[in-house]
């Protein structure tokens, strides 16, 4: 593989905020203020820390490739904000 060359992989951006809107706010709770890393398809939570730096090394230590999730920071349990 060429330094150019990429690895691709499909996202479907309107399946994953159908099934992110879907996904628990209990599960999503779990994990305020946190930095998260969601599958591709918006159905599961692969990796969390304090950090995007954290977060980054749990996927890579459970051997997922970090470059396909979608990643965000849940805001904290008393931002006024809806998960």
């Amino acid at each position: 593989m060429t330094e150019v060359e990429r690895k691709t992989f499909f996202h479907d951006g309107a399946l994953y905020n159908e099934n992110r809107r879907k996904f628990p706010a209990e599960e999503l709770w779990k994990h305020a203020d946190e930095h998260v890393a969601f599958s591709l398809d918006g159905t599961r939570i692969l990796a969390h820390g304090k950090n995007f730096e954290e977060t980054w090394a749990a996927m890579k230590a459970a051997g997922l490739d970090p470059e396909q999730a979608v990643w965000d920071h849940l805001p904290p349990r008393d931002e006024d904000t809806i998960l």
